[in-house]
């Protein structure tokens, strides 16, 4: 008879193939790690990573910590104080709940764990390496001490795909900051080389955390989210559009104080600011959903990143509902409004392009030319952009100093002035970059532009796509860059704001291709170069823009956020608009 095939595994391949669904990296780590220390009742959880983790993680916390017995049977696999029954798992209150998360770090590190509770005079010492346990007793204050050396020294394949240090560190600060957000009246700290990169303390105002998470400049005029309907409770806060940014690190969704990730409540959160942000743009918001514990499923995903509504569409109608009851009656027409002063503006005379326009790739391009009128027939309008160029146009005027309206042979033609500007700059200076000559403005004195553990850890990989664009940035000081140049067309503008924009633009998250990251990149370098919604234009300045749209071979199209820069209307169907 031939050996059976089949057989059963060891306890520590089985506890290796488990941490593969819990351990991704450092961050994961961290995350389960912090989640027990809330689940112990902790006043104050001291985080530390070396090497963005891959060398080491620590985490200490002040709960209730454990007795012996209890220390070792929290290393082997479904071993939780959390739940007993079947029926426990419809009122899950814990973060944890699983059993899994120390047996698995530990599977794939060198552990240790030093733990005392408060009515013991002496706490216990657990070290775990390879599936062996040591034990001895070990005088420690209250709560729980947990390192984790060295992870994935025994799973070379997992080890070699880890991403850089500065990276993982970005993953790590992620997730301490979510759950600072998700439990405000806890103290955080997150500690690195000896350097403390957080330290949240306890608030009283949701608002206070949100703004020591995310940096106050970030945050000013947070409006507060209140909805209460049906078992289902939407608090938290939401930026006003103004303080957009070009990737969506900062919209936290908290369930039952449980930072998740779920695409239909982004969505809603997304489409209450529906015109205030243009295409690319995304809000800071962080809501709170609390619903009854039974109304949602928290064990759909092992490392419970995900949850499953009983009602999806209520929660997400009342996510919508919240966040743009906050936003309701607010001034804002446009993101980023603002004036700026006229030598500021780059519209005149573009010294540093030297002559045409390159016209080139656009990937940016979207032809066809909107139907601009409700209630009109389609066909009355997609005339197209005026033969004799823009330059060649009547100006009229400036209509709530954003649109200029033009007349030209036979057409009125209306044209959004950022999106205009914004086409060029972007025509421009794509043609710059497949050219390889991208003008570049030297600093007098280098800028140091603080910068948060997010876009710290960003830099390393976006520095040499920034250099192509004409960026000179070197990493200064811990969390900070020293900027030494910029790309010539941003003269004038504040780099502080442009660079950590450009550090989200030139992020790998969202981008399939190198090109895509790029395009991403110019678009807000273009963006930034440009006038503004509600900047008042001198007529030259406006006659400099018109020029310059002359080389611009589609004006029909989109501009790179997807805002149409041009409408031409057949003077003949204004006409009839009167009854002429």
């Amino acid at each position: 008879m031939s050996a059976p095939r089949i057989r059963v595994l060891p306890d520590d391949l089985v506890n290796q193939i488990a941490a593969g669904e819990v351990v991704e990296n450092p961050a994961s780590v961290v995350k389960e790690l912090v989640e027990n220390a809330i689940d112990a009742g902790a006043a104050r959880i001291v985080v530390e990573a070396e090497r963005g983790g891959l060398g080491r993680v620590r985490v200490v916390d002040d709960g209730g910590g454990m007795g012996p017995e209890e220390a070792v049977l929290a290393l082997q696999r479904h071993a939780t104080s959390k739940i007993a029954t079947a029926e426990d798992l419809d009122t899950i209150r814990t973060m944890g709940f699983r059993g899994e998360a120390l047996p698995s770090i530990a599977s794939v590190s060198r552990f240790s764990l030093v733990t005392r509770r408060s009515e013991e005079d002496v706490g216990i010492r657990v070290d775990a390496t390879n599936g062996r346990l040591e034990t001895r007793p070990e005088a420690c204050p209250r709560g729980t001490a947990v390192t984790v050396d060295e992870l994935f020294f025994n799973v070379p394949a997992r080890l070699k795909f880890q991403k850089g240090e500065r990276a993982q560190s970005a993953a790590v600060a992620d997730v301490v900051i979510k759950a600072a957000l998700a439990w405000p009246q806890v103290h955080f700290v997150l500690q690195s080389g000896g350097r403390r990169v957080l330290d949240l303390p306890p608030c009283t105002r949701f608002a206070d955390r949100v703004a020591s998470a995310f940096g106050r400049e970030a945050t000013n005029g947070l409006l507060d989210l209140d909805l209460a309907r049906e078992g289902i409770r939407v608090t938290g806060v939401a930026a006003p559009p103004d303080a957009a940014r070009g990737d969506p690190s900062r919209i936290v969704v908290l369930v039952n104080n449980r930072p998740v990730a779920d695409l239909a409540l982004r969505r809603a959160i997304l489409q209450a600011y529906s015109v205030l942000l243009p295409a690319g743009r995304f809000p800071v918001a962080v809501v709170r959903i609390d619903v009854v514990p039974a109304d949602v499923d928290v064990n759909v995903h092992p490392r419970k990143s995900e949850v499953r509504f009983r009602q999806p569409r209520e929660v997400a109608g009342a996510v919508f509902e919240a966040v743009h009851a906050a936003l309701a009656g607010t001034p804002w027409i446009d993101v980023g409004a603002g004036t700026q002063s006229t030598e500021n503006r780059c519209l005149s005379p573009f010294p540093e392009w030297g002559g045409a326009l390159p016209s080139g790739a656009q990937p940016g391009g979207a032809p066809g030319i909107r139907d601009a009128s409700a209630g009109h027939p389609a066909e009355l309008f997609g005339a197209p952009a005026p033969a004799t160029g823009m330059s060649g146009l009547r100006y009229v005027g400036q209509v709530a100093n954003t649109v200029l309206v033009c007349e030209g042979e036979g057409t009125l033609v209306l044209v959004d002035q950022h999106a205009a500007h914004e086409r060029v700059n972007f025509d421009r200076l794509w043609g710059a970059l497949q050219g390889g000559r991208v003008a570049v403005e030297p600093l007098l004195f280098p800028e140091v532009v603080p910068l948060d553990p997010a876009e710290a850890g960003r830099l390393e990989g976006a520095q040499e796509t920034l250099a192509r664009l004409g960026f000179d940035l070197e990493a200064y000081s811990g969390d900070a860059v020293a900027v030494r140049a910029v790309p010539a067309i941003l003269r004038g503008r504040s780099i502080a704001h442009v660079v950590k924009e450009c550090l989200a633009a030139a992020s790998e998250e969202g981008s399939s291709t190198g090109t895509e990251r790029l395009h991403r990149l110019v678009a807000t370098v273009a963006c930034h170069a440009s006038v503004r919604a509600g900047d008042p234009l001198t007529e030259s300045e406006v006659r400099a823009l018109l020029h310059a749209m002359d080389g611009v071979a589609d004006l029909s199209a989109y501009c790179p956020h997807g805002r149409q820069a041009v409408v031409v209307h057949p003077m003949g169907s204004v006409l009839r608009w009167f009854g002429r």
